[in-house]
This record gives C-alpha cells, sequence and structure tokens, in this order.
C-alpha cells in the first residue's frame, strides 16, 4: 500500500505486517495506516544495498517489538553485525543527502514561473 510521511513527505510502497503503524524509511517517523489498508509481506530490494544487507533489512522490516529484532539480530555475529549495520547506516546517510538534494531541486522548480520564450 502507498504511505506517505506527515514529518518528512516521503512516499513509498509499505509491504510491512503492522496493521497500526509503519516507521517512514526516510526519518523513521511513525506513519498511521488506515484501517481499511491491506498489509502484504515486505519484499525491498534497494539497488545501493548488496544482497546481504537487503536481506537484513527485509527482515528487520518485519520486526515488530524488541523480541523480532533480538532473532534477527542474533543470526549475525556481533562483529558481522556490527559492520553490516555501519555500512547501511553510510549508506542510508547518502541516500538522505541525495533526497535532500532532489527535493530542493523540485521545490526550486515548481517555484519558478520562468520558461522559454515561445518561438
Amino acid at each position: 500500500m502507498e504511505l506517505e510521511c506527515k514529518s518528512c513527505g516521503y512516499e513509498w510502497d509499505y509491504k510491512g505486517e503492522s496493521d497500526f503503524y509503519a516507521t517512514c524509511p526516510n526519518c523513521h517517523y511513525k506513519v498511521k495506516i488506515s484501517a481499511k489498508a491491506k498489509v502484504v509481506k515486505p519484499d525491498f530490494e534497494i539497488d545501493r544495498f548488496n544482497e546481504e544487507e537487503n536481506g537484513l533489512l527485509n527482515e528487520l522490516a518485519t520486526c515488530e517489538g524488541p523480541e523480532d529484532f533480538q532473532k534477527v539480530c542474533s543470526k549475525y555475529e556481533q562483529q558481522e553485525f556490527n559492520a553490516m549495520k555501519k555500512k547501511i547506516k553510510g549508506k542510508v546517510q547518502k541516500m538522505r543527502e541525495d533526497l535532500k538534494k532532489f527535493e530542493r531541486a523540485e521545490d526550486v522548480l515548481e517555484g519558478s514561473n520562468w520558461q522559454y520564450p515561445e518561438l
């Protein structure tokens, strides 16, 4: 289902299992899910992440509480998990920076009334 974050305006196709709230992948704001919305299993692949990172992200997207989180994390050795976490955080930060650039460019384009003159 399509969701839009009320905090940052980010739109995404939510495929998590929660019936009440989803976490915005951009700013981590809690977004209320419509009671009529159909929730489907998560399945996202972001090309900036490798297969192992995408696997971890998909598993974390299904977590509904600390017990689920611990179950996912316990599948990895501490050093391996920490290394992946660090790489993912770095890539996410870069994605946020890119998104901000695109939003600024979009704001400038939408706010400008300038057009090429007709020939």
